[in-house]
């Protein structure tokens, strides 16, 4: 992955990342502390963001009285409302077996009470909301049970106008019908000892007649394609449609009825809608082909009718609902909504100078621009399909020294440039041509104005000029041997222009010069160092380290310039930290790492991230020194304690630190300082202590323990204590005699550039020992503690 490495931004006052502690302590010198191998980081989670949220992918659809539109969401595990514009009114759901929870929702109904009914084909339930999406009630969760009202694999399901709930009892084949409090009334199937073998959509006239479609059986003869009619009992009344008995319709899925009594049928094999004549069954209209342009389908299923004729046919593979004239079968908006800065499956991770990270947000097919430091959206853009600034599974994702960002669209097998707010430039592919791209995944960009592609199916890399997406060079083909690839992926270029490719399906690292000469390689297939399991994006650091996203290790492997291999991060999971399937890497310019937590292996659930991490920092306070250790009950003080700290970095790269200095508990000083690695800053703070009566300040040196902190035994050093005296005890004997009259006067003169200079005969603390500090003593003569 390519990353700028331009001074970043505000990165002073954004990268406080380690708060030290630091307390009073006499004056303390620590052994300088650092890593046993200067070369080989250690790294420690610093922040995500983002979670699951994919496009919609709506199976059934519904439209209530007021003409909002209702999918049954099974790419989300939920349920969105949209007004019949498309605008995305509220959705609710996540994956589960929970109240509110869904694995995979089909079947949705409206009532005339403006509820919302939905059926679960896998947690073989039923389940009720109110129109905003408050759970409501739930029944029937045990598919396999005997008892009445027991579901399995339910599928289509409607409302009648006295608002009794029908659902298509798949699994039984039958169907169910209940109260809308889920009180369960009774079942009926094809006709008496027969069953349905197929069922899968119901819709309910004006009249209360039901319709139900079976994909493979009719109750008079065998035949593929049928909807039967049933009074609202459950009586069956008259079957047609069947391809066997003349019929056309293929594979029925989802079914509709208009005001008018029209049925509407989605043939799923045919990818079409078809339009009869409930009482004359004949065939009115058909419309739509295979496609993923508007007013076509790729297995469209539920579908909809609203008051005004028009309807509406949820498209899942297509990720939308479409909208047509239900009098001419002519195509009106397609309806489809995208959860910004939530992710599906990310893969490509790029950060540009100016604190922004972009994602490619596979399966959302978009581009997602997030603020670095926050996580917080800044833009998205592109949608489904081969136009220009839409995508089909783009991946790889670069940014170049003059600001344009690459995107491989793997899917339509094409590089897009866009600028950095997501205007599109160009696109190439050379599409028909033998070198053209076909599936590429991974990017990157040279200083040079170049452009290198993973050609993942043709296992080669392929090497272009940015300014017209020209040809240049390519190299490589399917093998084992050096210069071979298997799948290649991710790719990085050096700021020498030295290439480096995940050579993903043969387990290891090659590097090549830009022109495509083998220099090296590195990694063979395991889980040990040095090892991958599918290596996915590659990325540098500004030390010229290579970071690995190991991807079904489920961790980061980093190796030093000269392929040795120096430190992992992450483990599998879900937890800050860990990750499942990375696939993108990337760092900025204070060599963060950004990794996108892809969960590849189970797409749609968990992770579906970004995580940042960065090498983790040895702080210590290396020398405290105050400038006097003794204050005096009674005295007023002109000059404060002065309280110098030392704070040394012995990390890896430059660092913020928050000093605080306390006295026993108070915090008598806090200021911010950024510290270069392998060097030492002197902080200093003004402390007037407290001088009321006599007392003891426990003081001590430490530094607030740090997650990773590769060294915590310079964590914490014990100091000393500051007195509070009797006024004029300059002996510290407790009392104030002779002697303590005698040391003060032999100081008369001395300052603090004086090598005679003893702080504690300067009672009032103005810089000299003088005649006023001897009175001082004399007017206390014989106190005693």
């Amino acid at each position: 992955m390519a990353h700028s490495k331009e001074p970043m931004a505000g990165k002073t006052k954004n990268r406080l990342r380690t708060i030290i502690i630091i307390s009073l302590a006499l004056s303390v010198t620590l052994p300088l502390v650092h890593y046993a191998n200067a070369t080989a980081p250690s790294y420690g989670y610093s922040r995500k963001w983002g979670s699951f949220g994919g496009p919609s992918g709506p199976n059934g659809v519904a439209v209530d009285p007021s003409g909002n539109v209702y999918a049954a969401d099974i790419q989300n595990y939920a349920v969105g409302k949209m007004n019949s514009t498309g605008a995305l009114q509220t959705i609710w759901g996540s994956k589960g077996n929970g109240q509110g929870q869904f694995n995979n929702p089909l079947g949705i109904g409206t009532d005339s009470a403006g509820n919302v009914f939905v059926s679960d084909s896998v947690n073989n339930n039923i389940q009720k909301f109110s129109s905003t999406g408050s759970f409501l009630a739930s029944w029937n969760s045990n598919g396999n049970g005997t008892a009445s009202g027991m579901l399995l694999a339910p599928l289509g399901l409607a409302v009648n106008a006295s608002g009794y709930v029908y659902v298509v009892d798949s699994g039984h084949q039958r169907v169910g019908i209940f109260r809308n409090d889920g009180g369960f009334v009774k079942y009926f199937r094809l006709a008496a000892g027969a069953n349905f073998t197929m069922p899968f959509g119901i819709a309910i006239d004006p009249q209360g007649f039901v319709y139900v479609d079976d994909a493979n059986l009719s109750f008079d003869d065998s035949y593929s394609g049928n909807i039967t009619k049933f009074t609202k009992n459950g009586f069956r009344v008259s079957s047609w449609g069947g391809i066997n008995s003349g019929g056309t319709i293929f594979q029925p899925q989802g079914l509709a009825v208009d005001a008018s009594s029209n049925i509407y049928v989605t043939d799923v094999l045919a990818e079409r809608v078809q339009k009869f004549n409930t009482v004359t069954q004949n065939l009115l209209l058909t419309w739509g082909t295979m496609g993923t342009t508007p007013g076509k389908f790729t297995n469209p299923s539920g579908i909809a009718v609203d008051g005004l004729g028009k309807v509406f046919v949820g498209d899942p593979s297509n990720f939308n609902v479409q909208k047509f004239n239900g009098a001419t079968g002519a195509y009106v908006a397609t309806l489809s909504y995208q959860r910004t800065g939530l992710l599906s499956t990310p893969y490509g991770v790029a950060v540009d100078s100016l604190g922004n990270t972009y994602v490619a947000d596979r399966d959302n097919n978009r581009i997602q621009k997030f603020n670095s430091f926050t996580g917080s959206l800044v833009t998205s853009w592109g949608i489904p399909g081969d136009l220009t600034g839409q995508f089909n599974g783009p991946s790889g994702i670069a940014i170049d020294h003059n600001g344009n960002l690459y995107v491989t669209d793997s899917g339509n097998s094409r590089v897009q440039q866009f600028s950095l707010t997501g205007n599109f430039i160009r696109t190439w592919s050379l599409n028909g041509s033998p070198n053209g791209l076909a599936f590429p995944t991974g990017i990157a960009a040279d200083n040079s104005n170049h452009v290198y592609v993973t050609d993942s199916t043709n296992d080669r890399v392929e090497k272009f000029d940015a300014t017209n997406g020209n040809l240049i060079l390519q190299w490589g083909s399917s093998g084992q041997a050096n210069g071979n690839f298997a799948s290649p992926q991710g790719i990085a270029v050096d700021p020498s222009g030295s290439v480096y490719v995940a050579d993903t399906g043969n387990n290891r690292v090659q590097k090549f010069t830009g022109n495509g000469v083998f220099v090296a390689s590195w990694g063979s297939a395991g889980s040990g160092n040095n090892q991958f399991n599918s290596p996915g994006g590659i990325a540098l650091d500004s030390a010229g380290n290579i970071y690995v996203a190991d991807t079904y290790n489920s961790r980061v492997e980093v190796f030093a310039a000269n392929q040795t291999f120096l430190a992992t991060f992450g483990t599998a999971g879900s937890a800050n930290g860990q990750m499942i399937n990375p696939w993108g890497v990337t760092i900025d310019s204070s060599d963060s790492i950004y990794v996108t937590d892809s969960n590849l292996a189970n797409p749609g659930t968990v992770n579906n991230r970004v995580e940042v991490f960065a090498p983790v920092h040895d702080p210590a306070a290396t020398k405290l020194i105050l400038s006097r250790n003794t204050a005096y009950t009674g005295i007023t003080f002109s000059q404060p304690v002065q309280v110098n700290v030392t704070v040394s970095n012995f990390g890896l790269s430059l660092d913020t630190f928050s000093v605080r200095a306390l006295a026993n508990a108070s915090i008598i000083g806090q200021q911010n300082v950024t510290v270069t690695p392998g060097q030492s800053m002197l902080v200093s703070f003004s402390w007037f202590p407290s001088v009321a009566s006599r007392t003891t300040f426990n003081v001590t040196a430490q530094i607030q323990t740090i997650s990773g902190d590769p060294n915590l035994s310079n964590n914490k050093v014990l100091g000393g204590l500051f007195y509070v005296r009797l006024r004029g005890d300059v002996s510290g004997d407790c009392r104030v005699d002779i002697s303590d009259l005698v040391v003060t006067a032999s100081y008369v003169g001395s300052t603090p550039s004086s090598t005679r200079w003893n702080p504690n005969a300067d009672l009032n603390n103005d810089g000299i020992v003088d005649i006023t500090d001897v009175v001082l003593v004399a007017l206390v003569f014989g106190s005693a503690c």
